[in-house]
Formats: structure tokens, sequence, C-alpha cells
């Protein structure tokens, strides 16, 4: 019910007011003015404007999904400091547009709306259909953003490609002075997949792997997928207690300069990989995986045997989306290409394909944006 309210552009509040007096649309729009004020006490102003609202055309239910989600039911204007109520509000009015796209509609507050319309206590308050429709994409990225921040923090990977064990181990040393337990390690040891002391056994993969030629492998047929659920909570519980920062802050001039070594990190895009080898064995070399952006180069080197699946192997053959985790290990100036960049290199701790994706800028929005940041003066004197 008060949904179907809202599809009209009532207010959430007032939506919520007249689903607890139980009140549906039908009932509403059929019953007289001098009903709705003695039965259901309703004031004229509310009475009148439901009325008029209830004769448009309703907004799909998945354009005010996507809306509502997109904004967190929050309003574009005020990020929600003056209340938690919203209205869905057309950008060019719907009496002129009778337009119920996504593109024309904004989450805003009551307030906002009643500026957006002109309302305001001051004459001098109003919202353009521009400064929304602005509003609205910067709260909207965001939202997203926030969102993928959150989601970096539990670690919100649908598919585990990566896990770079030894290093993990080496972090739970450092926070917890032990190896935790998980859901796996009774079932894992019993197995003898794994040690006493947390790490992979490698004479036990040797055993399962069917291959003689690749004798650490760490998809061997036996365990895998076990293996790395095992891995992968260990890791969330580093997360619990690390605090690693989107490496989209972390790429300017201040940063830069304050110092980002030691920094823990992730990165959601689609980075470059250089060639997997093949076969993979356990001295086989680290591949490189990275993403060029004005002026920086970002470096992952990844240890091939520590990808968990043959599909993970397959997926470096194209340029997947990844949430990738690290720790910043070194920033230099180096020349390539005869041109100057700063190298950020990056220990990889795990990545995977995340449930949230970023909308990237193009490179050539980068390189307009970096320009009036960093010169070449700049980086020769980072």
């Amino acid at each position: 019910m008060e949904e179907t309210y809202i599809q009209y552009g009532v207010s959430s509040d007032l939506a919520q007011k007249l689903k607890l007096l139980g009140i549906p649309k039908t009932t509403f729009e059929k019953t007289s003015n001098k009903n709705l004020r003695e039965k259901y006490f309703l004031p004229d102003d509310e009475i009148i404007l439901v009325k008029e609202l209830i004769k448009r055309q309703p907004i799909r239910e998945d354009i005010i999904e996507k809306l509502l989600e997109n904004s967190n039911y929050t309003c574009c204007i005020c990020k929600g400091t003056k209340g938690k109520s919203y209205i869905i509000h057309h950008i060019e009015e719907y009496s002129t547009s009778q337009n119920n796209e996504y593109h024309n509609l904004a989450v805003l507050c009551p307030d906002d709306h009643d500026i957006a319309h002109k309302k305001g206590k001051s004459l001098t308050l109003k919202l353009t259909e521009n400064q929304i429709n602005n509003a609205k994409y910067k709260w909207e990225e965001e939202v997203k953003r926030r969102n993928i921040e959150k989601a970096s923090k539990n670690g919100n990977i649908f598919e585990v490609d990566f896990i770079n064990i030894p290093r993990i181990l080496e972090l739970c040393i450092e926070l917890f002075d032990k190896i935790p337990n998980t859901r796996y390690t009774e079932q894992l040891l019993s197995l003898g997949l794994i040690t006493i002391d947390g790490g992979i056994n490698e004479t036990k993969l040797s055993e399962v792997n069917e291959n003689p030629t690749t004798p650490l492998i760490f998809f061997a047929p036996h365990g895998a997928a076990i293996l790395k659920a095992h891995y992968y909570e260990i890791f969330q519980k580093v997360l619990m207690h690390l605090n690693f920062i989107d490496l989209d802050l972390l790429l300017n001039r201040n940063s830069i300069k304050s110092g980002i070594v030691g920094e823990y990190c992730y990165y959601v895009g689609g980075p470059y990989s250089s060639k997997l080898p093949n076969p993979i064995t356990k001295d086989c070399e680290l591949m490189r995986f990275y993403f060029k952006r004005k002026p920086f180069i970002v470096e992952w080197l990844v240890d091939p045997k520590y990808f968990s699946s043959s599909s993970a192997k397959h997926r470096t053959n194209h340029r997947n989306v990844y949430m990738i985790y690290g720790k910043i290990r070194n920033v230099n100036i180096e020349i390539r290409d005869d041109k100057q960049h700063i190298i950020i290199d990056i220990r990889p701790y795990c990545f995977g394909l995340p449930e949230l994706r970023k909308h990237r800028v193009p490179d050539i929005a980068y390189r307009d944006k970096y320009d009036d940041i960093f010169d070449e003066n700049d980086i020769d004197s980072i």
C-alpha cells in the first residue's frame, strides 16, 4: 500500500500515515473529502494533495526501486540532513512533461521538494532543473562509492580468484599471534590438506594432484573449493581489524607527498595482466597485474600458484573487473616509454569478482583532470 502511494509521488511519511490508517489508494480515490476528514481525521491539505497526485500515471515499480536504491532512500540535495522522509520529484514538472522515466526523477526531502517548486519561505530559495540533475548524479556516485567501501570491509566478493596464502597467514600472526579457525578448519585438518600451523600441506596436495608435473597447484582436484572458502574466511577476519582504503582516494599529489607506503588499500576496476605461465608450477615466475592513470602506473605482482580455480586462471585472458586487496610496498618515480611515471608497487593479498562495481570515467577524463594537478615539475618535486 505504501509503495503504491509513493509511485504516484506521495511523500514517504504521508504514504506511511495512509498505510497505518488502512486506506488503500482505490479507497482514497472513491471516498469523499468529507468522509476522509471525518472518518480518518485527515486535514484538507493532505486530502487535496493526494487526490491530485493519484490522478497521475504511476511511476513503474522497477524505476522507483532503482531510483531509491541508487540514492540510498535519501534526498540528493541535503543528503538526509533535513530528515529521512522523501518524495519522488519530477525534475521537469509532471504537468508539463508527463515524464515518469528515470532521468526525469530525483529523490528529494519534503523541504527541498518545496524549494524545487519555489515554495520556500524566502523568494531567493529555489532549485533549478540543472542543479537537481547535477546533485542527483553526484549523490548517486557518492552512494555507490560508500556502498563499495562498505562491501570492501565485508569482503563481498562472489567469486574469489586469488588468495596469497603465505601473506595472509603473516598478517594473522601480526594481528592475532595465531591463525584463526574457520568453519572448515577441522575438516581440512582431518583431510590433511592443511598443517597444524594453518598452512597448505604441500605434500598432501602433491599426492592428490592428478598431474605430477605440477606438484603444487592450489586448485587441486580434491578440496579446492573448501580450501578457498577456508582461507577467504580467514582473510575476512583480517578485514575486520585493518583499515583498507579505496586506492582511488590515494592517487593524488597530496597523498603521495604525505606518504602512502604501508597503507592497506583496495581497488575495484579492470586491470591488465601479463600472460599466465603454462604450466603453473611452484617455481613459476610472478605475473603482473597493472593499470595506468596519468601520471601513475599501479602494479600488483601475483604468484600464479595461488589462483584458486582453473576458471580463475582462464579469466586472466580477459580484462575482468576485480576487487583487489593489497598493501602498498613502494612508490618510485621511473622513466618508462620515455616518460616519467609514479610507480605504485602493491603486494596483493586477495582478489576476485566483486558484487558491486564502480562506474569508471574514461581515461581521457583522468588525463584532463591530472594535467591540472601534476605536470612534469610536480613529478620531479615529489
